[in-house]
């Protein structure tokens, strides 16, 4: 059975990369205006210094699906093989993102850990169906090489359950009961 790889750069927009262009270009001009020729320096270094790193990273990052199990490479070193003995669960996790969502295919290790798999995901600038049959793809080989009673989905932790405008409403509520104990 050949592996089949799911490179991260293939999902990454040119668009992203133009707007790290644009953004240096506003930095560069903004500083000639505002700042000295060496604070302009300083800003554009900073930009390329903290992004860069990050862009690189996520344009090397890739899954490898075979006959042992899955890879992941989340950009750097050799990356990871979990075999299919390791994998008790593959799902698609639901993201919001903005206003609508992201979709990215977590696998659910033995162990209780769960990964995301780089290079198989999908949002409103991505095919769908390509996302849904490169899933389909994974779990087809996940369910060939794993035995029926060793596929157990896990139980939703917190995080899992709770989402962000829940965490901000707890929050906005121990705020308010905190600012409200000290006036009194």
């Amino acid at each position: 059975m050949n592996e089949v790889i799911f490179r991260a750069k293939d999902l990454i927009r040119p668009a992203g990369i133009a707007a790290l262009v644009l953004a240096l270009v506003l930095e560069t001009a903004f500083g000639l205006f505002a700042l000295t020729d060496l604070g302009t320096v300083l800003l554009v270094a900073m930009t390329l210094a903290l992004v860069l790193p990050f862009l690189l990273v996520a344009l090397r990052a890739w899954t490898g699906v075979g006959a042992e199990g899955i890879t992941v490479n989340r950009g750097f070193g050799p990356g990871r093989t979990y075999s299919w003995q390791q994998i008790s669960w593959v799902e698609v996790r639901r993201y919001p993102a903005g206003d609508s969502y992201s979709y990215a295919l977590r696998i659910h290790l033995t162990n209780g850990r769960s990964r995301l798999l780089p290079g198989l995901g999908t949002d409103k600038y991505h095919s769908t169906t390509e996302f849904l049959a490169n899933t389909r793809q994974v779990m087809d080989r996940w369910e060939r090489n794993t035995a029926p009673d060793r596929r157990v989905e896990p139980r939703p932790r917190l995080w899992d359950v709770l989402s962000i405008p829940v965490i901000g409403l707890a929050l906005g509520a121990a705020f308010v009961a905190v600012v409200l104990t000290q006036l009194r």
